[in-house]
């Protein structure tokens, strides 16, 4: 999502509202890869004497990632406002400031950055997950379709201890 500043830079002080939408490319999290649905994001922007672009909003979206309990399919809606300011002529390549060049501001990195701020530390697909139930394999029940990845391991667990 690109703002058109040319406005801003005429009118400094000049408050301009602005909403669109920004994908998001998935996310590798902690060994997870978690995929954000396309952002909505909504607010306003407004220069200042030197040219620097202060823009202030909200985003929402959506995150999906394996469940913490189960790996089962979850997913969290997630919110967050921001307040950044966005340096004129700045390093475009600086991961530590926000910046940009001519009469457009990008918003894709701000964006991206408070997604992932946001995202809660543990996915759960319901909040009372218990988790694997089945310890037992054998006791599992037979729904086809079912996987329960960690039942390899408790057989390995049961012949370790038999020895």
């Amino acid at each position: 999502m690109k703002l058109d500043v040319s406005d801003a830079l005429a009118h400094p002080g000049q408050e301009y509202l602005f909403s669109g939408l920004q994908a998001i490319a998935d996310q590798e999290i902690s060994g997870d890869t978690v995929r954000i649905d396309d952002c909505a994001v909504e607010g306003g922007f407004l220069s200042d004497e030197e040219g620097n672009i202060s823009v202030k909003g909200k985003l929402r979206t959506v995150a999906h990632a394996p469940c913490a309990n189960c790996l089962e399919d979850a997913q969290a809606e997630v919110e967050n406002e921001f307040d950044e300011v966005f340096r004129r002529n700045g390093d475009m390549e600086d991961d530590e400031i926000f910046a940009y060049q001519g009469h457009e501001v990008f918003l894709d990195k701000l964006v991206m950055s408070y997604a992932v701020m946001a995202l809660p530390i543990r996915f759960l697909c319901r909040e009372d997950c218990p988790g694997f139930e089945y310890r037992d394999p054998e006791a599992a029940p037979s729904e086809p379709g079912i996987q329960y990845p960690f039942a390899g391991l408790q057989q390995l667990l049961e012949k370790n201890e038999e020895v």
